[in-house]
């Protein structure tokens, strides 16, 4: 069906765009047209009477299906929509703004979806299932991962047969008894030994944790385990920086572990990590991979850290690549923000906030681990996932982990007097400025004038990782942007070199420039997210230096960077995966910013290893405390 060829067949509520906008607040064009389209779409062949006053609901239904899927949702449930005044706003005077739409109850639109020809069966573009309107795309992604996670869980073969007496030999010979602490349950140990019997596993945990320290640990136990096998693994990550990150600390455990284990045990285990799109092989100017499910990866084991920052259509295309013998190993901090784009894939995965494991599970984990006790035992257990829940960063007693639990748990008045108390210096991890940008250029003299006094390329990426000023949104007064040039402002008054510097004055180019990289380019190397540095080189040419690893810097000629922007401050989105000593968060002065969430603000805050500063209202710190991200999915029920 051409819906050009027939486009007043089926009469709309609303002409053009701008009459849509003026009655329904907060959609955009796309939502308009979204809506529009599939309306004609959907009724264009039907002639029945009274087909017409079932557009205007249909319409409507559709408009919030498009907002649904702009806010990350894969979904839209009747429920959330049935019944209610759909785009209307008034400010807080009461005077009405926008009139929205009253949409029928959830009886009549159920029935009403019901009765058009759009089951998932229908080979229709947008599908009705469950109560719930999809996109079709959005939910074909959906069901692999439900369909995936139900093979792994109901086949015969989703406990992998071991030797229950060498699994405990292993197990205990990397977790020795020495190193118990009084009678509290070593949930690294619980995690490894959960994850060795399972070809599917969810080890989640917040920052401090040891979640890399035990998957290397289970990394270890899987060699060693193999039989002599070389088993075929891969590390992956959502973004380049952190997929660096993850080589870094299984690195780093491992030279930890030369007590532990003979020297060829820790040779085999893998320290190279990848991003996702480059294990699965990108194809330029496609949305798909090399391989796919029509061509698989070989692989026995894969590791996939920082789950949260993986979007619904991403893991979807990745489980579909991955052979049936394939080991699933997933990490991630279930509490932080979902990704950017649709879904929220470990929220799914981690429907209980602790660890709950079946009776048979905690057997096997019983008998393995010589630990009683394990979880508990419960009908809503969850045998492929466990929780890592003591921080060796934060102990709980030091002023970033008792906000962070407090942010997380949506304690807005306890968190405002935690931030009170640090104004008084009671709390010395924390650092209070009560929304004066005087902080500002006392932290830039103290952190971002010094890079361009760096002696190495080496030491500057050092100094660049001590500290981050973390902001919520990109545009306005305390957007990135803004945050940026008022720093780069600040450092122009302070060295008296910048002031003087013609080229960087034309081109925005200047020593010791931090800048992030906004798109990918395959054939550099170079990812969406990647962190570098202008440098002057020996010969006197500014050049674009990434560390790619501990001892590898890669140069590149600025004028072939792909599409960059200026980070002293960048969006708390972006941080995630990523660390500093000493983070600054500036807040939007609006409370109703709809970009405010508990989520964001823990993301932010468990950035910072040392030290944190707050910019922000107090109404505006109470309205993100109390705001969740809620992300609608097919797994909820």
């Amino acid at each position: 069906m051409n819906l050009l060829t027939e486009p007043h067949a089926i009469k709309m509520p609303y002409a053009r765009y701008s009459e849509a906008s003026r009655q329904i607040a907060g959609i955009e064009a796309i939502d308009y047209f979204f809506a529009r389209q599939f309306s004609q779409l959907l009724f264009s062949e039907r002639q029945e009477s009274g087909v017409n006053s079932q557009v205007n609901n249909i319409f409507h239904c559709f408009l919030a299906l498009h907002m649904s899927l702009r806010a990350g949702h894969s979904c839209l449930p009747l429920k959330e929509i049935a019944g209610q005044l759909l785009g209307f706003a008034s400010d807080e005077n009461g005077v009405v703004s926008h009139q929205g739409y009253a949409l029928p109850d959830i009886k009549s639109l159920t029935a009403l979806f019901n009765e058009l020809a759009i089951a998932p069966d229908a080979q229709q573009a947008i599908i009705f299932d469950g109560q719930r309107l999809y996109l079709r795309r959005y939910y074909l992604f959906e069901q692999t991962l439900l369909s995936y996670l139900s093979a792994q869980q109901n086949s015969a073969d989703h406990i992998v047969i071991q030797d229950e007496k060498a699994l405990a030999q292993c197990i205990n010979r990397l977790f020795p008894a020495n190193n118990q602490i009084n009678d509290e349950i070593d949930w690294q140990k619980v995690a490894v030994a959960n994850a060795l019997n399972k070809t599917f596993s969810v080890i989640a945990g917040g920052p401090g944790t040891g979640k890399t320290y035990t998957v290397t640990k289970l990394l270890a136990a899987l060699v060693s385990l193999s039989q002599a096998k070389a088993l075929k693994m891969a590390l992956v990550a959502p973004t380049g920086k952190a997929a660096q990150r993850l080589s870094e600390s299984i690195v780093q455990a491992v030279a930890g572990f030369s007590d532990l284990l003979p020297a060829d045990i820790l040779q085999a285990i893998p320290t190279n990590s990848q991003t996702i799109h480059r294990l699965l092989g990108v194809i330029p100017h496609s949305p798909n991979f090399i391989f796919n499910q029509d061509n698989k990866l070989d692989l026995d084991v894969l590791l996939v850290d920082e789950v949260s920052m993986v979007d619904l259509p991403l893991m979807a295309r990745l489980l579909s690549a991955l052979p049936s013998r394939c080991r699933v190993i997933l990490l991630g901090d279930a509490q932080q923000l979902p990704s950017v784009a649709a879904g929220s894939v470990l929220a799914d995965l981690t429907p209980i906030k602790q660890t709950q494991y079946s009776a048979e599970n905690q057997g096997y984990l019983s008998r393995v681990t010589q630990i009683q006790h394990i979880g508990r035992a419960s009908k809503n257990s969850v045998d492929y996932l466990t929780y890592l829940t003591k921080s060796r960063r934060f102990d709980g007693q030091g002023g970033i982990g008792l906000l962070a639990n407090a942010v997380i748990n949506g304690e807005s008045e306890q968190s405002w007097q935690l931030l009170q108390q640090a104004k008084a210096h009671q709390v010395p991890q924390l650092a209070w400025y009560d929304n004066s940008r005087l902080w500002l250029t006392q932290l830039v003299k103290q952190y971002y004038l010094p890079l361009q006094q760096a002696s190495s390329i080496e030491q500057a990426f050092d100094w660049l990782s001590q500290f981050r000023i973390l902001a919520a949104t990109r545009s306005g007064e305390t957007g990135v942007e803004n945050l940026n040039a008022q720093v780069e402002t600040i450092l122009q008054q302070l060295s008296p070199a910048l002031q003087t510097n013609t080229h960087a004055a034309q081109t925005g180019l200047y020593h010791a420039k931090p800048i992030m990289i906004l798109e990918n380019d395959y054939a550099l190397g170079l990812y969406n997210g990647d962190i570098g540095l202008i440098w002057r080189n020996n010969a006197g040419h500014l050049m674009a230096m990434f560390e790619q690893s501990a001892d590898n810097i890669q140069a590149v000629l600025p004028s072939r960077l792909p599409q960059f922007e200026t980070v002293y401050a960048m969006t708390i989105h972006k941080t995630q995966g990523s660390e500093f000593g000493h983070v600054a968060i500036v807040l939007p002065k609006d409370p109703d910013n709809q970009l405010l969430s508990r989520e964001l603000l823990y993301t932010g805050i468990t950035r910072a290893k040392q030290q944190l500063t707050i910019d922000s209202h107090k109404a505006v710190w109470y309205q993100g405390v109390e705001r969740q991200v809620i992300r609608y999915s097919g797994f909820q029920e």
